[in-house]
């Protein structure tokens, strides 16, 4: 008979770089999208995870990459919306 595992009360008992492990874990194996809703644009435009660094701690918070997260090229969706 399968255990029942309670996710909540397992992840409160994580810390944060626990949960980074867990998490890039979880998006190695996933295909992840970012959304990222922009104001006041009012565009919702989508990332997938940075291949090398998905997911890290940046001090005390948890902080997700995308994949535009380490370039220093200009975004192609900041290209093609600009506003005056």
């Amino acid at each position: 008979m399968d255990e029942q595992i309670d996710l909540h009360e397992l992840l409160n008992k994580l810390n944060n770089e626990q949960i980074v492990f867990l998490l890039n874990i979880i998006f190695n194996n996933r295909p992840t999208e970012i959304y990222i809703g922009r104001f006041p644009e009012n565009i919702i435009q989508s990332a997938g995870l940075n291949k090398d660094n998905p997911v890290c701690l940046n001090g005390t918070v948890i902080q997700i990459n995308t994949e535009y997260s380490f370039t220093g090229e200009k975004l192609p969706f900041m290209e093609n919306n600009k506003t005056n």
